[in-house]
């Protein structure tokens, strides 16, 4: 009977054992390249595949997204603009319906048809020998940029641009839509916690706290500019010190004025929506850069957090304004700091 019970007691222990080390997770993390930019994304889960899974799928919306993809859903869309409607998949579709929505809730600072203006302005294209575009060009790009050109279709879903020329761009959104996908994925396959790092998007889940610096605008390798507490949440910046172009000494910005089709001109550096909604939070970015802190002061959501570096008037450094329901969460800030 004792032999009977120890036995009984040794199954218990190995089955509890068992059990505790396929519960304990481990770290992985993996890099690479996609969506024009660099990947680095760390999980804490029992598993390694949904960090694989989150390449596959980043892939997948690459291609479909991609407008440097001759062959991507994107494209066909835009091809067949004043020809027929494209019938696409429920991520091109669902992206598409969210960046209309955006354009409604922004007033139209956030465009998804901006594409015939950036095409326009080559802000990426380094020749030497570049032309402002005319203000004629202009006129006529921005009449492709009426939202009434874009049409959504259920069953089958389909997008159709009524007008011959009309392009969607989403690099303004792509990004923040991409990384909840990554974190939806995450929450679906157990995955305990991570840092998903699309080119300086991030996206943290799981219960614990990180600390997500946000680079200075001025220089990227001073330390960074604002550091806080994130968890559960996107953290998405936008800023004008990557992608301009210098013309005769003049810096001209990526956003772009949707009355005039001009690179946009104000105070603003950078800015940083965090909210869980990665897919807002990379599009009201955009659109508070060209809004201006007044204007998105008043079209931000209650409860999303907003943090604006910019240049001070009567200041030789930048200063830094954030909503009130981030002050909690602000580790350090290496600039003049005020709430509102």
């Amino acid at each position: 009977m004792r032999k009977f019970l120890l036995s009984i007691l040794i199954l218990i222990l190995i089955i509890i054992s068992v059990n505790h080390f396929k519960n304990i997770s481990h770290e992985y993390s993996r890099s690479g390249v996609s969506m024009n930019t660099i990947i680095n994304i760390t999980i804490n889960s029992d598993s390694r595949k949904p960090l694989d899974d989150a390449f596959i799928l980043l892939e997948s919306l690459d291609k479909y997204l991609s407008l440097y993809n001759p062959n991507s859903e994107l494209n066909k869309i835009n091809n067949n603009a004043g020809i027929k409607p494209v019938t696409t998949n429920k991520y091109v579709y669902e992206i598409i319906n969210e960046s209309k929505n955006i354009y409604n809730l922004t007033e139209g600072a956030f465009n998804p048809l901006i594409g015939p203006i950036t095409k326009l302005w080559k802000i990426n294209n380094n020749d030497k020998n570049y032309k402002i575009p005319s203000k004629l060009s202009l006129d006529i790009a921005l009449k492709l940029t009426d939202i009434n050109n874009l049409n959504l279709i259920v069953n089958p879903d389909s997008i159709f641009l009524k007008t011959s020329g009309a392009m969607l761009d989403m690099g303004g959104i792509a990004k923040g839509y991409a990384s909840l996908k990554i974190a939806e994925l995450f929450n679906n396959n157990g995955v305990k916690s991570s840092i998903i790092d699309l080119g300086g998007n991030i996206y943290v889940t799981g219960e614990k706290f990180w600390r997500i610096g946000i680079r200075d605008p001025l220089n990227n390798s001073n330390p960074p500019a604002v550091i806080i507490n994130a968890k559960n949440t996107s953290v998405i910046t936008s800023g004008n010190y990557e992608r301009f172009k210098i013309i005769d000494g003049v810096k001209y910005s990526h956003f772009f004025n949707p009355l005039d089709g001009m690179p946009v001109k104000n105070n603003l550096l950078s800015v940083t929506v965090i909210t869980p909604d990665a897919t807002k939070a990379d599009a009201l970015a955009t659109a508070f850069m060209i809004t201006g802190i007044e204007k998105a002061k008043k079209l931000l959501p209650e409860d999303f957090g907003v943090i604006f570096i910019y240049e001070a008037e009567d200041s030789k450094s930048p200063e830094i304004l954030t909503s009130n329901n981030l002050k909690n969460l602000i580790v350090k800030a290496n600039y003049p700091i005020n709430f509102f």
